[in-house]
């Protein structure tokens, strides 16, 4: 095998250590417009990174396809990479975990069902948008499935593989009314087809524009604050990045020095699970390291951060199995959050709440967020709530705070939890107090 063929090379070139990890992708991308079949593309990807340790030191080679002819060329980059590096005799490879959490999470039947059944899906998806009410002026309408397979092998001997699939069905809405123009969209994602329901779908992504007509800002000041699950989603990504150890040990982390402590609610809990057996699922690393499920956050106490092996030698750890390749350089990140939901459904939820405010979209948070304290400032639209009911449309308005206090604030969780593209499941957040701009 090729992988064999590149080890006997490294071997023979000099190179004490070697480990490869390729990863494969295909994608099948379809839209519509005005009921024609606006893209059509198949796409094929192969990315292939290479290390080893050469003369005590660490080299790395990448390369967009792995054969004969491509072995040669990854064992002398590893080479000229190890030459240069600056810290010799630190540099080792992972040999491997005791155990690894081994499931099947591909779904055999998604590449059976024909793609002319998935067109035609497609189109009785785009007309059910338009029969959903005349205002609705423009509409697309997209289906796209991917498959991903993930192999690792060293010269210790390792071999991982695994493989993954999923889909998503993809809708949005362009309504008119006198002078306003409104736009939604929604989203269906799974690896199993049976679960689908577009006429639903088609509903929401109608009911999403036509529900923002006759929106306003709303008074400047500080309200009792919802949070859809995609923005709640979005707010727990930005606090679980504070929780990198990378971030930590460069001191531009507002989480350093906080593990064992109280940075939260204690409505939050949240747990990373890797090994759930969902779209998401992974049972090693980019290093070869096995994952498993961790508890992050506790009743509202910062648990750990997330570290790999590169990280978690500064601290005297071992890695966390968060290792992954990031433009060039072995970063950290994490997968398949889970967050704690509440036992209330979003009525309950919603029901103390006399003059408050629900937000379904936020706008420019990754720009208007500061890393290093946790301050941010996003534009945002959304519902009055209004007696403990969902009453008019809010838009032109900001939301703002700081993410420590807003999780801080946290009064808990409906029981709805979804999971989102961010890899995030969680539910509605109800936040005591937050600076909403309006008027």
């Amino acid at each position: 095998m090729n992988h064999e063929t590149f080890f006997a090379l490294a071997k023979e070139k000099g190179i004490s250590e070697s480990q490869i990890h390729i990863a494969n992708s295909k994608s099948i991308s379809i839209s519509l417009f005005h009921h024609e079949i606006d893209e059509y593309t198949i796409a094929e990807n192969t990315s292939v990174v290479a290390a080893g340790i050469y003369q005590g030191k660490l080299g790395t080679a990448r390369s967009d396809r792995f054969d004969k002819e491509v072995i040669p060329y990854l064992v002398e980059q590893i080479i000229a990479s190890a030459t240069y590096h600056e810290r010799p005799g630190e540099a080792d490879l992972f040999k491997g975990s005791e155990k690894y959490c081994k499931k099947n999470v591909f779904n055999k039947e998604l590449p059976l069902i024909p793609i002319e059944k998935k067109i035609a899906d497609l189109r009785e998806f785009e007309n059910d948008i338009y029969a959903q009410d005349p205002r609705v002026c423009e509409v697309e309408a997209s289906y796209s499935e991917s498959e991903a397979e993930s192999e690792f092998y060293n010269s210790h001997g390792l071999k991982l593989k695994q493989r993954r699939n999923h889909f998503v069905f993809t809708g949005s809405a362009v309504a008119k009314e006198k002078e306003e123009t409104k736009t939604n969209y929604e989203l269906f994602v799974d690896c199993d087809y049976q679960k689908l329901d577009l006429k639903a779908l088609a509903k929401k992504v109608v009911a999403g524009s036509t529900a923002k007509f006759g929106g306003e800002p709303c008074q400047s000041g500080v309200y009792p604050t919802v949070l859809r699950q995609d923005i709640a989603a979005s707010f727990i990504g930005a606090l679980l990045s504070s929780a990198i150890a990378e971030e930590v040990q460069k001191q531009s982390s507002f989480l350093e020095g906080k593990i064992g402590t109280k940075v939260a609610s204690k409505k939050l809990t949240v747990e990373e699970k890797p090994t759930e057996k969902n779209l998401f699922f992974t049972y090693f690393d980019d290093e070869g390291v096995a994952t498993h499920n961790q508890t992050v956050i506790k009743n509202g106490v910062l648990q750990m951060y997330f570290y790999n092996r590169e990280t978690a030698k500064k601290d005297g750890v071992t890695s966390t199995g968060n290792g992954y390749w990031a433009g060039g350089k072995m970063g950290t990140d994490f997968t398949n959050v889970f967050v704690k939901p509440g036992k209330a459904s979003f009525e309950e939820l919603i029901a103390p709440i006399k003059d408050g405010v629900y937000i379904t979209e936020i706008m420019g948070l990754g720009t208007g967020m500061n890393v290093r304290s946790g301050d941010f400032s996003c534009q945002a639209e959304g519902f009055r709530i209004v007696d403990g009911k969902v009453a008019e449309p809010l838009n032109l308005i900001t939301l703002s705070g700081n993410l420590l206090k807003m999780f801080q604030d946290l009064v808990g969780f409906d029981n709805q939890a979804k999971l989102t593209l961010s890899s995030i499941t969680v539910a509605d957040a109800y936040i005591k107090k937050m600076n909403i701009g309006g008027k």
